[in-house]
């Protein structure tokens, strides 16, 4: 009897060091497969795993999918020559990000191959997060240039502080090829900054809102396109060159269909800065300074006179900042509307920046109705008038 009480006494004992001790267990980032050339699935216990193995084996498309979950690591992808990584969730799966991904080019700027990371929420609001969600640099440890090139990004949501948080960010020393597609970011220091960017850098229907700034970028030669997009930022909406340096020939801003919106009296919506290209492109977009400044704005006074700047089917609001009125040239036709034809707006509706839509949906709805009924009572009245005209050529006179 006394031998069973000790048990008891001892079990009691256990459950109460269990129930009262606090235990500590830290959250597992999910885990996740690889496919190579389309092949089965292999697992690993993590994403790093995975990616870190794509060197060691022999293929061309290397598929990572990430398990539901929260990834709590960064990670760190170093390019391959002619190895394609793609990162997505798995199936049915939302996978978050809360550290920074690095892309490292592995110093060939001029490689074909790519990384593309979709559908990836990028949580950043813990003020312990780095700054920057995707990074293009050195990864951790390797020495040299980094040179990152083809990375494409869709279908992502960026969640950050504001003036803090950068969606992506590469680092002096070159990158190659940018895209953003199909994305959101709130509460952000800017959507992109590019260093020494070549190539193109492409962003596509993105709306980005509370942030300090937008895109920010230079270059000997780049191209940016801003594509369907609408931006409601503090500052710049795009920001083109250095402080310092001669105006560039080369290269390209074009934006086009798109809703850009800034909120300073000092800063334009369209910054152009010491080394920034001539070539300025704007094309059935709304470009607007909602506190009275610049829509476009050059800080470079030996460029005043050098710009060539189209401004298509657009509407503006605001002042232009040190830029000869002669440099813009505007085709406005008298039968095409101005503005965007289709944007993605903030409400997550269609927008033109105008409010028409609603009204051009209405008007032709009720347009239709109208063809409609004529139609109708056409047809119904018809065959009375032929039965009325064949009776009164019959009757006699």
């Amino acid at each position: 009897m006394k031998i069973k009480c000790f048990y008891i006494f001892t079990i009691l004992i256990l459950l109460t060091c269990i129930f009262i001790i606090p235990n500590k267990v830290s959250a597992q980032s999910p885990t996740a497969t690889l496919r190579v050339d389309g092949g089965a699935p292999i697992p690993y216990d993590s994403v790093q795993d995975a990616i870190d193995d794509i060197e060691f084996i022999v293929g061309t498309e290397f598929l990572v999918e990430i398990a539901n979950g929260t990834v709590t690591e960064a990670i760190n992808i170093l390019q391959h020559t002619d190895k394609n990584v793609y990162i997505r969730p798995q199936s049915g799966a939302t996978v978050t990000v809360t550290k920074t991904i690095t892309i490292d080019g592995n110093g060939q700027i001029d490689g074909r191959e790519s990384v593309v990371i979709e559908n990836i929420i990028f949580d950043f609001t813990d003020d312990s997060a780095p700054a920057e969600c995707i990074y293009l640099n050195l990864i951790p440890g390797r020495v040299g240039n980094a040179y990152t090139h083809n990375v494409f990004v869709n279908g992502c949501t960026f969640n950050g502080i504001y003036d803090k948080t950068v969606a992506v960010r590469s680092t002096t020393g070159g990158t190659r090829n940018l895209s953003i597609m199909n994305s959101t970011a709130t509460n952000m220091h800017s959507l992109v900054q590019l260093r020494a960017l070549s190539g193109f850098a492409f962003i596509q229907n993105v709306t980005l809102q509370n942030s300090d700034g937008g895109v920010n970028f230079f270059g000997e030669e780049p191209i940016l396109y801003i594509d369907s997009c609408n931006f409601d930022v503090t500052g710049y909406a795009v920001r083109s060159g250095q402080t310092t340096g001669n105006i560039r020939t080369l290269g390209a801003v074009n934006i086009n269909n798109s809703i850009l919106t800034s909120n300073s009296p000092g800063i334009g919506t369209i910054v152009l800065r010491g080394d920034s290209t001539n070539n300025i492109n704007i094309i059935h977009s709304n470009i607007t300074n909602n506190e009275g400044g610049p829509y476009i704005q050059n800080e470079n006074d030996d460029s005043i006179h050098k710009y060539d700047i189209d401004l298509i089917e657009s509407n503006v609001s605001g002042l232009v900042d040190r830029i000869a009125t002669s440099t813009i040239s505007v085709i406005d036709a008298p039968n095409v509307k101005n503005g965007p034809i289709c944007v993605q707006s903030s409400n997550g509706n269609g927008d033109n920046g105008n409010g028409d839509n609603g009204n051009d949906l209405i008007t032709m709805l009720l347009t239709i109705i109208l063809v409609v009924l004529a139609i109708v009572l056409i047809a119904i009245l018809l065959p009375f008038i032929v039965a009325i005209f064949i009776i009164r050529r019959l009757l006699p006179r």
